[in-house]
């Protein structure tokens, strides 16, 4: 079975909508999403939303960003926000294709770092992470919810 990882269609946005509501148990307006969809790929040279596709059906996500820094930026670098797999199909090679397409697109954008947060009990994937070579003690971060 191929895994295919394309940008989300507009076409496929209440499918992935559904899929964010099983792995994240969140839910936004459906509408909301798809007037954001048309907004934000308005510019996609900095923001992307990556789907992973098994015989046609999406099974995994995230979204990608790239952005300057005014006193170092003189190249971009990418957040990640949201790497989901349906959990029917989590260690079957979804979440390496998925950062493999990362990986291509922040090398294609001459990006300095990935950059991405994962909430502190999920130890299955900071050792997923770490496996591809990411460095959590690195830096830490700080959030604080505004919504």
């Amino acid at each position: 079975m191929e895994i295919i990882i394309e940008d989300l269609k507009y076409e496929d946005i209440e499918e992935c909508y559904n899929l964010n509501k099983i792995i994240f148990n969140e839910e936004y307006g459906l509408d909301d999403v798809k007037d954001l969809y048309l907004k934000l790929y308005k510019n996609k040279n900095m923001y992307r939303f990556l789907v992973a596709k098994l015989e046609g059906k999406i099974v995994g996500y995230t979204s990608v960003t790239m952005a300057y820094n005014l006193f170092d930026g003189k190249n971009p670098f990418m957040t990640l926000w949201w790497v989901g797999t349906h959990p029917d199909y989590r260690h079957s090679g979804i979440g390496t294709k998925l950062f493999e397409k990362i990986e291509e697109i922040a090398r294609e954008n001459n990006c300095e770092l990935i950059y991405f947060t994962s909430k502190s009990d999920n130890v299955g994937a900071h050792a997923f992470y770490k496996r591809l070579g990411y460095d959590m003690n690195a830096e830490k971060a700080f959030i604080k919810e505004l919504l």
